[in-house]
């Protein structure tokens, strides 16, 4: 690997890094501060949820679902970014169900990211997507090249003996000579 593509590696193994940081999931402080955040900007708890049962049930369904989502959704969801969305109502928080599609569909972006960023990175080094093999294998296959070479030499030998035009076997190739020379 040249320099350049060992920096290109390099960045991108920091990038991807980053990326998958990002598409950690959201715990339970990222969900507090989500819903802080949009109480905080105005907008009021979704109707038929106890408040003791608030963070139980949005845990429950941000399951799994990336932080980076998150927080992308309450940031559009603050900035009235949904208004054409006929499941979120504006100035109040979504439930916990839509919250968490809006979520996913927000994450979708960062993950189609990391799958390309992977690629290029399984492009850049394809040596490493190859299957390693056995020392056993290997030397199986060192002793059948040595054994073909060795065959190979001794047909070529053979086949120039045989020869009665003067021809001379070299390294590689097969030689023509002048009967003279010989």
């Amino acid at each position: 690997m040249n320099l350049p593509t060992q920096r290109r590696h390099s960045t991108l193994s920091r990038e991807i890094t980053a990326l998958t940081e990002r598409l950690a999931p959201a715990g339970d402080d990222a969900i507090l501060r989500s819903l802080s955040a949009m109480q905080a900007a105005g907008m009021t708890m979704p109707a038929g949820i106890e408040p003791a049962k608030l963070l139980p049930v949005y845990r429950y369904a941000l399951c799994g679902v990336p932080a980076c989502g998150l927080s992308v959704v309450t940031q559009k969801l603050i900035r009235g970014d949904y208004a054409e969305n006929a499941n979120v109502l504006l100035g109040t928080i979504p439930k916990p169900p839509v919250l968490a599609a809006l979520a996913r569909r927000e994450a979708a972006t960062t993950r189609a990211e990391l799958a390309r960023k992977r690629e290029i990175t399984a492009a850049l080094n394809p040596a490493s997507s190859q299957t390693e093999r056995s020392p056993e294998i290997r030397e199986r296959v060192r002793t059948r090249l040595r054994q073909f070479h060795a065959e190979h030499a001794a047909a070529r030998v053979a086949c120039a003996m045989a020869d009665g035009a003067g021809r001379r076997v070299g390294n590689d190739l097969t030689v023509e000579v002048a009967s003279d020379a010989v």
